[in-house]
């Protein structure tokens, strides 16, 4: 009597390999828009923990930081220390727990800056009219057109609006920096 070997054919193998390339492809979308979602999530709660340190340092200095997270130097970084080469009156820091982090684009830009030209003027209401002029702004680099929608849509809610004065990339807090970048409004003078 012949006994049968365990195991699986090859057609089996061939089979479970299929399924598991068809559920592969069905869930690698969503694990990147997870991941993609994660990213913006991160930052819109960086703006709000930005936008205090910067309501502080403000109401302490009567004056807005300048923070950036690439560079050594202490003038640029008033958010964490004050640089005893040129102190800032008043200043009681440190303004933030740790650094400024890009979550787009690791070791791209990302700072805390304060502006009076044209580039980083908003139309808050998006009337169409200019209604800021010195503002102090978080700026990063390497945000992608559909992660800058979904910012702007948390908050603004004008995410869906792409055309006309109230466009999400013009009007609002959030608007886009370049070809890869965004700002979104802190506070102004």
């Amino acid at each position: 009597m012949k006994q049968r070997q365990a195991g699986f054919t090859l057609m089996e193998m061939i089979g479970v390999v299929a399924v598991i390339a068809i559920l592969a492809s069905m869930a690698t979308p969503m694990i990147f828009d997870a991941i993609r979602n994660a990213r913006v999530t991160a930052f819109v709660e960086d703006v709000n923990v930005v936008r205090t340190a910067v309501a502080r340092y403000y109401q302490d200095t009567s004056s807005f930081p300048d923070h950036r997270n690439n560079t050594t130097n202490l003038s640029q970084r008033r958010l964490l220390s004050n640089n005893p080469a040129s102190p800032v009156g008043g200043w009681n820091g440190p303004y933030l727990e740790t650094d400024l982090e890009n979550p787009f684009n690791e070791g791209s830009f990302g700072g805390v800056l304060f502006e009076s030209n044209a580039n980083y003027q908003f139309d808050l209401d998006g009337d169409g009219n200019i209604d800021t002029t010195r503002v102090s702004v978080l700026r990063m680099d390497g945000v992608s057109d559909s992660e800058a929608k979904k910012i702007s849509n948390i908050l603004d809610g004008d995410g869906d609006v792409t055309t006309g004065n109230g466009a999400w990339n013009v009007a609002g807090r959030v608007k886009r920096y370049g070809s890869g970048g965004i700002i979104v409004y802190l506070a102004q003078e």
